[in-house]
Parts: C-alpha cells; sequence; structure tokens
C-alpha cells in the first residue's frame, strides 16, 4: 500500500521504520492520490 499523505508518510517513519522502508522499496515513496469518483449524471 503506498503513501497516502506527506503526514503518513513522516508518521511512518518516524514510528515504524521497518514498515516504511518496505513501502519504500516496493512501491517508492511518490504520494498516491485517491481517485475521485464520477458523478452520475440525472
Amino acid at each position: 500500500m503506498p503513501f497516502r499523505s506527506e503526514e503518513q508518510r513522516r508518521y511512518l517513519w518516524a514510528k515504524e521504520p521497518k514498515i516504511a522502508r518496505k513501502w519504500a522499496d516496493k512501491y517508492g515513496s511518490k504520494i498516491v492520490k485517491k481517485k475521485k469518483k464520477k458523478k452520475k449524471e440525472a
């Protein structure tokens, strides 16, 4: 699961560096934004 925000990335590196390293190696340290859902037209 990639980092969703800068705050999440900072927290993980500070509190859980093993998990942060695993994520960074697997997904990179790039922030991934959530996809927006399309609105239904009436």
